[in-house]
This record gives C-alpha cells, structure tokens and sequence, in this order.
C-alpha cells in the first residue's frame, strides 16, 4: 500500500511544473498556479483506501483551485465587485457575532427556577397545544424461542418492581427493551422506533393497558399503552419543561443583545468614537 502510494505521488511530481516553492520534494499536485504540498494533505486512519481518499482529496482540491481561477478570469469586474461585498459583510457579521457571544455567555443567567417555568407555561398555555398524540408506552421484542417468554410477557404486562428488574436483568437477551413509562413521546417516535406499527395501523394499538402482541419470523412483539394524550390538548409541564426553560434563556439573551447594542452606541458617544455629522 505505502510502495503503491509513493509510486502514485511520484507520477504526480513528475506531471508537475513552474513549481515555485524550494521544497518540491513533498510537492504533490499542481492546479494552475496553486501548488498542494504533502504537509498539507489530511490524515487517513486507515492505509486499506488510503490511495482512493488521497486522489479524491486531490482531486476535490484541484476542481475547487480550477474552477476558482476560472471565475476570476469570467466573471465580469461588477460581479465580482459585489461578491466581495457579500464577503467582507459576511466576515464582520461572523466577528460582530461572535464577540456579542462572547459578551452574552459571560453575562447570561442561565439558572431558571422551576416558579419562572411554571409560569411561562400558564402565561402561554393556549400556544401548546398539541398537534399529535403523545403516549407513554411499553414495548419489549424479544425471540420466539426464549425459555423465559412466559414469564416476560406476564411482567411486561404487571411490572411491579421486581418485574422491572427481572427484565433489566435480561436486557441482553431482548432487542429491544422500554420499560419508562413515565416518559411521553410523539406518536412518529413510536411508529418511527416499533416496526409493526405504522400511520396506516396506528389506530388498532392505542387502547390503554391492553397488551398487544405481534409476531413475526423470529421475534415475539409485546407493546402497552400506558397513557395517552390526544392531539389538540394541552401537554403537562412535565413534557414542555426543558423546552420552556430554552425559551427564557433565549428571550434573555435577545433581551441582552438589545442592552448590549444600546451600551456600544452609548459608550462610543461619550469616548467621541462615534459622531452623526448631519
């Protein structure tokens, strides 16, 4: 692999010409006047398509340097006039971000008390409405042929503690295994997460606590639902609880964005940094 690589770099010095750099010994491609140096090249973990992730990175490297300089040749002066606009604004916007980033994560409160959640939840109660259904669910697929199959779907169906820490122990022999039923998820998560179940045939699952069991080829399918929450209604806080805590912490950083840029204004006027002549 190594041989067959530096026979690969070898032909491409040699291809190459007009090299300006003095070390040319670790030259390896030529794209009109841009010249890519080994130094230069990305690390490969492995050596086994190590040749084949060399030449696309080459080869990547030299349409880019192409098509480039081809832009500067075609395109017409006005054009490019206002490319470069687009690039130095686009360069201060990263800087002026960046540093009112700076600024806002040194000085956000980012503690949100549990009182501020509640009521941010009451205050906006009607903008939570659901627009899906969420359930809190069970679902346990384990083989066909395991010894223990009995007694799981029994305490898939109880789970009592020592139930849930029967099947814990277990957990290796299952494919899948969820068994927190405190925990609500969208109705696409679950169709998303348990193959038998889908948009056409959601309706047949949903009665709570009844014990749906599907088999197929080698897999017996327990699910269980536990609770559900009908699109249109409102969701508990529990569910909105981290989302609602991202919306303060958002509104306070807008909120401090605004001071900041009222500071900045107000500071340059009193250091005469900044002056309106008219």
């Amino acid at each position: 692999m190594k041989r067959s690589l530096f026979i690969f770099t070898a032909l491409l010095l040699t291809s190459c010409s007009n090299i300006s750099d003095n070390n040319s010994n670790d030259l390896i491609a030529r794209a009109g006047e841009n010249f890519l140096y080994q130094n230069q090249l990305p690390s490969f973990s492995s050596e086994q398509d190590s040749i084949l992730r060399y030449l696309n990175y080459i080869e990547t490297w030299a349409k880019e340097k192409i098509l480039y300089d081809l832009s500067l040749t075609n395109l017409s002066q006005s054009k490019k006039n206002d490319l470069d606009l687009l690039v130095e604004k686009y360069k201060v916007d990263l800087y002026i971000n960046s540093y009112k980033d700076l600024i806002v994560n040194s000085r956000i409160d980012s503690i949100v008390t549990d009182q501020e959640i509640e009521s941010f939840y009451n205050m906006n109660i009607d903008n939570f409405k659901l627009n899906e259904n969420l359930l809190k669910y069970r679902y346990l697929k384990v083989p066909s042929d395991n010894i223990n199959i009995s007694r799981i779907r029994r305490y898939i169906q109880r789970l009592n503690e020592s139930d849930r820490e029967f099947l814990d122990s277990l957990n290796f022999q299952f494919a899948d295994l969820k068994i927190n039923d405190t925990t609500w998820f969208t109705e696409r998560e679950v169709i998303s997460s348990i193959e038998f179940i889908n948009q056409k045939n959601k309706s047949n699952y949903m009665r709570i606590n009844r014990l749906y069991e599907f088999e197929d080829e080698q897999y017996t399918n327990y699910f269980i639902v536990k609770d559900l929450l009908k699109s249109g209604n409102i969701p508990p806080l529990s569910y909105l609880y981290d989302r609602i805590k991202s919306n303060i912490i958002n509104q306070r950083k807008l909120n401090l964005i605004q001071n900041i840029n009222k500071e900045i204004l107000n500071d340059a006027l009193k250091s005469s940094k900044y002056e309106v002549f008219k």
